[in-house]
């Protein structure tokens, strides 16, 4: 009984994986072939970009399918300029309305509260699967 519920337990843990940062991305082919994307309105698009701060740090989705990510410096009736976050320095890059199909706002990514949480949670996690191990080692 020990031994089962120890290889049960160990299971568990092996078959859980771990968590990470990002999703994993998977494309399915269907065959079929794929409808063009949905252009947001242009008038709306517009509107949204002007109320957005300058220095805010956006994802803008291009209708080529690229993405830019970077930090909002202008954004006119005609296009938006971001100046992008890269490695070695890069010039501002104007971008035209036309061209845009999503521009999102980025958070900072993991705050200091959540990857505490984080860890406590996978420090609680590990003490209670020991104990549990523990329990069927040593139980009878």
């Amino acid at each position: 009984m020990k031994r089962v519920v120890a290889l049960l337990l160990c299971m568990s843990v092996i078959a859980s994986g771990c968590a990470t940062a990002g999703r994993a991305r998977m494309s399915m082919s269907t065959g079929f072939q794929a409808s063009p994307p949905l252009l947001p309105d242009r008038e709306l698009l517009t509107a949204y970009l002007k109320q957005l701060p300058p220095g805010s740090k956006v994802r803008a989705s291009l209708t080529d399918g690229s993405t830019l990510r970077g930090t909002l410096m202008k954004a006119t009736d005609e296009g938006i300029v971001i100046q992008p976050r890269t490695r070695i320095p890069e010039l501002p890059r104007d971008v035209a309305m036309d061209r845009i199909r999503a521009v999102e706002l980025e958070n900072g990514g993991t705050g200091v509260g959540k990857a505490v949480a984080i860890g406590v949670a996978v420090g609680v996690g590990t003490f209670f699967g020991v104990l549990m191990l523990l329990a069927a080692v040593y139980g009878d």
